[in-house]
């Protein structure tokens, strides 16, 4: 009866742990980095990014910034330097075709004139 009751456990059980080994485990605070993604569980978590960067509304690590010319620069694209969840960010600002640069982090599609993350 006991090894019974032991191999339905493990039966019931196993399915549930080999799930829990492949689910993402949420990245460590302050180690998301540049154009990366901010977003776990559907919310944006500013704690995420790295300390030099913020969080920005479109759900990427941004660097933050006083002026324009502080914001990286992508070859065909022009940057906005405003204010974003409280602090002054950079945003890449759509092509007149809509089109958004590679980052080399998460994609980035058009929304309303602006890059942003692609979910």
């Amino acid at each position: 009866m006991r090894t019974s009751t032991l191999l339905t456990l493990t039966l019931i059980m196993a399915p549930l742990l080999a799930c829990s080994e492949d689910a993402p485990t949420r990245p460590e605070d302050g180690t998301v980095e540049l154009w990366d993604a901010c977003v776990w569980d559907g919310q944006e978590i500013h704690a995420l990014c790295q300390p030099e960067l913020a969080c920005a509304s479109n759900g990427i690590c941004v660097p933050r910034c006083d002026a324009v010319a502080e914001c990286p620069v992508f070859d065909g694209f022009s940057n906005e330097c405003s204010i974003d969840s409280e602090e002054k960010v950079c945003n890449v600002r759509c092509t007149n075709d809509l089109g958004c640069p590679e980052t080399g982090g998460s994609p980035l599609k058009c929304f309303q004139t602006y890059c942003v993350r692609d979910p």
